[in-house]
């Protein structure tokens, strides 16, 4: 519907002329094209605002009832989608590998965090560390790096497991002045909050992973244009 707003013409009973398919018109307008709002990704982001409730807020009745019934033994990132799921499970179910992609751990004694599997390095593109973890250490959680009775990096420990890349990243991440528990955080956001805006762009960029697009200075500069608007929408 939005397509044929955009693009069809019933003047004179003729047909209008779509001049982009409609996969093209959704992409951000620095990515060669309109940005136009997909509904599906629209909503899988704001079925996410729901989801971060089971992962950040234990004691809320959406969750304990969730919990109780699907996912009593774990986390709600591992819960599987179970046998004959209901409809609104099986719909907070699908946004696990958005808030996968969209979360990260603030460190407070770092019991909960696993070091090699678990996102919680700032300074690192993955969040995670490159480094091979080495035998016996797969179970290693941040609290093993940190000093006992103290909220300070363990220098020494810390460079004996790491690569030097790692190594600068882990000492520069920041910790709480005082113990408390770890918390997950969004990490686009500046409070830790989940937003629905920037939910929407990692579902967008999932779409365009295996799309190759032209340089993003280009489209800038056209849509920079001192131009009517609707002139620089066709060229």
């Amino acid at each position: 519907m939005m397509n044929s707003f955009y693009w069809a013409s019933k003047k004179n009973g003729r047909r209008g002329i779509n001049w982009m398919r409609w996969e093209k018109l959704i992409y951000h307008k620095t990515r060669d094209g309109l940005g136009f709002r997909n509904m599906e990704a629209f909503n899988l982001s704001m079925l996410g605002k729901q989801s971060w409730k089971l992962l950040t807020d234990s004691t809320s009745l959406l969750t304990r009832i969730f919990k109780a019934k699907y996912f009593p033994r774990r986390d709600f990132l591992d819960a599987p989608l179970g046998h004959n799921p209901s409809y609104t499970w099986r719909s907070l179910w699908s946004t696990q590998h958005l808030l996968t992609l969209g979360h990260m751990w603030k460190i407070g004694n770092g019991s909960k965090i696993n070091v090699w599997t678990m996102p919680w390095i700032c300074g690192l593109p993955s969040l995670k560390p490159s480094t091979t973890p080495p035998l016996h250490y797969n179970d290693l959680t941040v609290a093993h790096l940190l000093h006992t009775g103290m909220n300070s990096w363990n220098h020494a420990l810390v460079r004996s497991l790491f690569n030097p890349s790692d190594v600068a990243a882990i000492l520069a991440t920041p910790l709480y002045s005082t113990r408390r528990e770890d918390t997950r955080i969004w990490k686009a956001s500046v409070d830790g909050s989940y937003l629905v805006k920037f939910a929407y762009c990692i579902c967008i960029d999932l779409l365009h992973a295996s799309i190759t697009s032209h340089d993003n200075h280009i489209w800038m500069a056209l849509w920079n244009l001192k131009v009517p608007p609707r002139v620089r929408s066709f060229l």
